[in-house]
């Protein structure tokens, strides 16, 4: 006997709100990278820091990569239908892994970027309205930053968490572009934008490996974490003086915000089908309770 919760009803008043939720953070991500994208454009063109156009590139990447999951979490909230009865949540890490890409490739212009400027230096002007431009910059992302983790968190959506850390990055490129002008307008020091342009490279490129893992993990039905099983073997406990002796073959993976648990629920081979089914249903819904946004599926197997 199998015993199997529904998949999520995008009708519901509460899958409703995560999308709305998800949806309404990625459109102020655009929103956000396309304000930063024309400051720092102009900034760019003024004082002809690398590590401005950095910046100006990893927020391209962004507004690109927010546009991406805007749309890919519009096709993660669509109800399973007959060709992906499992519903379509992987669209959002199908994104994380693209973004993943667009801040590699970022990362590596701003490499080949920072090595010729070294070989071949040019002058910084403008420092100061550079300076203003990064601290405006800084603000904004961590203030996005803050507000998408909070969405992330609560959505458990790997697009928006994906999201967060791109502009986690763009904190630090801010901040090091920043470092790299009050250098150079204190110091004259020419060498210092490159330099520091080869550090936020370095970053961005090991955001990337992290967006890309995550990625992948969840495209390649990775094991939900050790955590999980314990959850789901103290709820089992709960229920010994039901007639539960036990479970096995749990299988866990994720797919969006859901995780998707399979196992095998041990019962007394002295109970009643009625008996059987009844605890079995308690089990399942007591787990789905204990661990949020969790689709189950049982198999009762008689044990004596």
């Amino acid at each position: 006997m199998t015993k199997r919760r529904a998949l999520p009803d995008t009708s519901q008043p509460e899958f409703e709100a995560e999308t709305r939720a998800k949806n309404f953070a990625a459109r102020v991500s655009i929103l956000a990278a396309a304000f930063l994208i024309v400051l720092k454009t102009t900034t760019g063109w003024l004082t002809g820091s690398i590590s401005v156009w950095a910046s100006v590139l990893d927020s391209a990447m962004d507004i690109f990569a927010s546009t991406i999951n805007y749309f890919a979490i519009r096709a993660a909230a669509r109800p399973p239908d007959e060709d992906h009865s499992y519903g379509h949540g992987k669209a959002e890490s199908l994104a994380g892994l693209f973004q993943s890409l667009l801040i590699g490739a970022s990362g590596i212009f701003v490499i080949v970027e920072g090595i010729n400027r070294i070989i071949k230096p040019r002058p910084v002007s403008y420092e100061w309205l550079g300076i203003a431009t990064m601290m405006v910059g800084a603000t904004i992302s961590l203030t996005l930053v803050r507000y998408l983790k909070r969405v992330g968190r609560a959505t458990e959506s790997p697009a928006i968490t994906a999201d967060a850390a791109h502009y986690t990055s763009d904190i630090y490129t801010n901040a090091a572009a920043l470092s790299a002008l009050l250098v150079t307008a204190l110091t004259a020091w020419r060498i210092a934008d490159p330099v520091i342009s080869l550090a936020i490279s370095a970053y961005i490129l090991w955001s990337a490996v992290g967006v890309a893992r995550d990625s992948i993990d969840v495209l390649m039905d990775r094991r939900l974490p050790i955590e999980i099983d314990e959850k789901v073997a103290d709820v089992v406990k709960r229920f010994y003086d039901q007639g539960v002796l036990g479970f096995h073959d749990l299988r866990t993976r994720r797919s969006g915000s859901y995780k998707f648990l399979d196992m095998h629920l041990e019962v007394d081979r002295s109970q009643t089908l009625e008996e059987a089914h009844a605890v079995t249903v308690r089990v399942l819904r007591a787990i789905e309770q204990e661990i949020p946004r969790t689709r189950v599926q049982i198999h009762t197997d008689p044990s004596s």
